[in-house]
């Protein structure tokens, strides 16, 4: 049987949820602890939330919203987020390895001490995206404006790109020299 669930204004602290939603909703809601792995998703929207220390991994949240949310610490190893609606969200010391953000719309979105190795940004929309300290070792990056985005803090090392989504890119000296190989310049 399918489930209905919201919970609003809410403290939810070390609770699995992992039934079947036709619905669920966090709204306004404290969620330390909590493990989504095993659900299965409909409909998925969170509005307004600090989630802290929770699990996400493996999980499909395609073309699901989320909207006003603090993520901390917390896994989204090999999550599907492709269509995904992100708007005013902080992802903060969260591990994105593996995960999908194909044609996902990021508006307002700030990744800080992230870790988004191997994952996969293709022809993502994006309105004031920031990496701020992340590991994108390896990230695929493609058909994705990047224009004005900074990535001077950021490990950019195996990053793989297409030449005009680094148009307008902001990165540093030794990262522009990685880059470069893209260019097809040889830099003696």
């Amino acid at each position: 049987m399918k489930t209905i669930k919201t919970y609003k204004n809410e403290t939810l602290d070390d609770i699995e949820l992992n039934d079947e939603y036709e619905e669920l909703e966090l709204i306004n809601c404290k969620c330390q602890k909590i493990d989504l792995t095993k659900a299965k998703l409909n409909y998925f929207e969170i509005s307004e939330s600090l989630i802290e220390s929770s699990n996400f991994a493996n999980l499909d949240l395609r073309e699901k919203t989320i909207i006003k949310t603090t993520f901390k610490n917390c896994n989204f190893l090999g999550t599907n987020l492709s269509g995904a609606y992100l708007k005013d969200i902080i992802f903060e010391n969260c591990n994105f390895t593996y995960a999908n953000f194909s044609t996902a719309h990021l508006e307002k979105t700030t990744f800080k001490n992230c870790n988004l190795k191997d994952a996969t940004l293709y022809k993502i929309e994006q309105s004031k995206l920031k990496f701020e300290d992340c590991n994108l070792d390896s990230v695929d990056v493609f058909e994705t404006n990047l224009k004005n985005i900074d990535l001077r803090t950021c490990n950019i090392n195996h990053i793989k790109i297409d030449i005009p989504s680094m148009k307008g890119l902001i990165v540093n000296e030794e990262q522009a020299l990685a880059l470069a190989k893209f260019l097809q310049i040889e830099i003696k």
